[in-house]
């Protein structure tokens, strides 16, 4: 047998072994790699990080920065974050796109005149595979002939869509994996239960009990109990900003940091109780429904409203907000029947859809293909709101009847396309084709996660923690140059604005001539600053007589001005000054040396009437005589007996 017939030979030497490689691969492996095209294929530049975008410049206001070495960063920036949301764009396209007709997964009729909304869930469960039929499944908590049931019930599913947290009215409590079967815990705190929700894994949830909040872990333990937390109707919580957010009876919204256990913020909404609550999954603003048909949306860093809008004639039952479209479609449902489609980029010109129920609407819900899903009398319906009809009411995508409960509460499942009902009688599990996402992050969201990975996946959020500051209803704002603040502020560049004093005092709570110095107004003579003085002086007691009950204190204003009627310059913004450096001390406002007496001798200071003209003449004449009798040369010395001496003679 020849060599080359015992199998693969090595290259020894020669040109083309030094060429090909260093004699460790076979000749089939190295023809197979000359006949390859790789060497003639490359990566496609439109998915190149580095190649330049076309038409891609920097904003014109950064060339206002003088600062070379920032103004080049800031346009590297900004260009790789339009260069990513391309490269990001190309790859959705190219690699996850689906086969022209099936980018949506719903469900496709034969004909034109049938209607989806027929198919019924027997129907759906025997033309799906078997793993996705055993997603649909009713859960009967309503007692059984002895009607001991305890509910109606409120559901949660976690971020990753793997496991249901259900909480009955009347105490009960449960959580387990759904898919599989396994239940985690179930308890009975014997108490009613308004709403339940995850918090950032499946290690502890929240209950909205009867008085207080309570967090229990996964074994049905009572971990904290939130005292500041009373009455509360509904509960959202923030995943990335490790936030629980509130609303209950009193109608105050409260914020909490469950990493921390601090009250991030509370706000009085002054719209009295509140049962409806929604956030936006992108923003992480929060949507407020309120009893008298008006929307309002949160965020912890104002004390009032973002914005405010009227959305219904009657009570607010439902709010719900798209991630599909960037969450700007909102929709909301009222006691007046009507369910609304609308804009978040334009909000004043009304609904983009609105239509009718046939009875006004629970509880509504978006799912992450956009799906809605409406829960009206004992019916859910689901409806398409990205089909093109124009302004026109979408008719009924999917619809469910439960004649033995009303449906109370809808959500759907995260990347399934399942949507979990809660009602009087327990839970139910439908399966809408096209409602989840089929592609999940592992990074982000993994729906099979283990122990390890969810500590690892805990630990990064926590460092990852957003700050409540950061909430914003535009979120682009973050991370921008604001190139029109200034520090020294021009009345005449900023017409609009009203100008704020060095200490941040608004304009409102200033002096005129405080006023007039930051307008530029200010006429600084010796007539003008002692007209200020006496005015602050008139303000001051008047301050006086008005608080003498509450023993508000004040300094004579004669420190104000010495002998020859000049003012001496005081900083009125300085809490210490007291007056020409002497310390005196504090006066009580009761008796003869009351504020009310002392706004009167100010006020009479400097009154000249013939009376006190006549008393000053007799007291001038007075002390001339002493004058004169104290000048006289056989005038002895005089001691302390003198005076009462004097005086017997007289």
């Amino acid at each position: 047998m020849s060599s080359s017939e015992a199998g693969p030979s090595r290259r020894k030497g020669g040109k083309d072994g030094n060429k090909k490689g260093n004699g460790r691969h076979s000749e089939e492996a190295l023809a197979k790699q000359d006949n390859s095209i790789s060497r003639a294929t490359a990566l496609p530049p439109s998915l190149s990080q580095t190649t330049p975008l076309p038409d891609a410049t920097a904003p014109k206001r950064y060339q206002k920065i003088k600062d070379k070495k920032l103004r080049s960063h800031l346009n590297d920036v900004h260009l790789n974050q339009k260069r990513a949301a391309q490269h990001a764009k190309d790859v959705n396209e190219y690699l996850y796109s689906s086969a022209v007709g099936e980018e949506s997964g719903l469900i496709e009729t034969e004909d034109a005149l049938e209607r989806t909304a027929k198919v019924t869930q027997g129907q759906i469960k025997d033309s799906v595979s078997v793993d996705a039929a055993n997603k649909s499944f009713s859960l009967d908590l309503s007692g059984g002939k002895s009607n001991a049931g305890r509910g109606p019930y409120r559901s949660s599913y976690t971020r990753n869509g793997r496991h249901l947290l259900l909480g009955g009215r009347k105490g009960h409590l449960a959580a387990m994996d759904w898919q599989t079967g396994k239940l985690m815990c179930e308890i009975n705190v014997n108490e009613t239960i308004r709403d339940v929700t995850w918090l950032h894994n499946t290690s502890f949830f929240a209950v909205a009990q009867k008085k207080y909040t309570y967090i229990y872990d996964n074994q049905g333990t009572e971990i904290h109990r939130l005292q500041k937390h009373t009455d509360v109707n509904r509960m959202q919580f923030l995943p990335y900003h490790f936030l629980l957010a509130t609303v209950g009876h009193a109608g105050f919204l409260r914020y909490q940091d469950t990493s921390t256990g601090n009250i991030v913020a509370e706000h009085r909404t002054g719209l009295g109780p509140c049962s409806t609550m929604a956030q936006n999954p992108l923003t992480a603003v929060i949507h407020l429904g309120h009893s008298n048909g008006t929307v309002t949306l949160w965020t912890p860093n104002l004390s009032s409203p973002a914005l405010k809008m009227l959305a219904h004639r009657g009570p607010v039952s439902g709010i719900s907000v798209s991630a599909r479209s960037g969450g700007r479609e909102m929709a909301t449902s009222g006691m007046d029947g009507s369910v609304k489609v609308w804009d978040a980029r334009m909000l004043g010109k009304g609904a983009v859809r609105e239509w009718i129920s046939r009875r006004p609407a629970t509880d509504i819900t978006y799912s992450q293909r956009g799906l809605l899903g409406v829960a009206w009398g004992n019916h859910v319906s689901v409806y398409n709101t990205q089909k093109a009809m124009g302004k026109a009411p979408p008719g009924p995508y999917l619809t469910n009847g439960f004649p033995k409960g009303e449906p109370i509460q809808v959500n759907f499942c995260p990347f399934e396309d399942v949507l979990g009902v809660a009602h009087s009688n327990g839970f139910d599990s439908l399966i809408v084709p096209g409602s989840g996402e089929p592609r999940f992050d592992s990074s982000e969201l993994d729906p099979f996660e283990g122990r390890q990975s969810r500590r690892e996946r805990e630990v990064r959020s926590l460092l990852d923690k957003i700050r409540p500051e950061t909430i914003t209803l535009d979120p682009d704002m973050l991370g921008q140059l604001n190139v029109e603040a200034d520090e020294n502020y021009a009345p005449e560049n900023n017409k609009n604005k009203l100008p704020r004093s060095a200490d941040g005092r608004p304009f409102a709570r200033l002096t005129r001539m405080e006023r007039l110095r930051l307008q530029g107004k200010a006429d600084e003579g010796e007539g003008a600053v002692v007209d200020e003085v006496r005015q602050r002086l008139h303000r001051e007691g008047e301050a006086e007589q008005d608080n003498a009950s509450n023993g508000s204190e004040h300094d004579d204003d004669d420190a104000l001005f010495d002998g020859k009627g000049t003012v001496e310059s005081r900083d009125w913004n300085d809490p210490t000054y007291i007056g020409k450096g002497k310390d005196r001390s504090k006066r009580k406002m009761r008796g003869r040396d009351g504020a009310q007496k002392r706004v009167a001798i100010k006020r009479s200071k400097n009154v000249d009437d013939i009376n006190s003209a006549a008393l000053r003449a007799k007291n001038e004449g007075i002390k001339q005589a002493r004058k004169d009798q104290d000048e006289d040369g056989d005038a002895q010395p005089r001691t302390a007996l003198d005076y009462f001496s004097r005086r017997s003679r007289k």
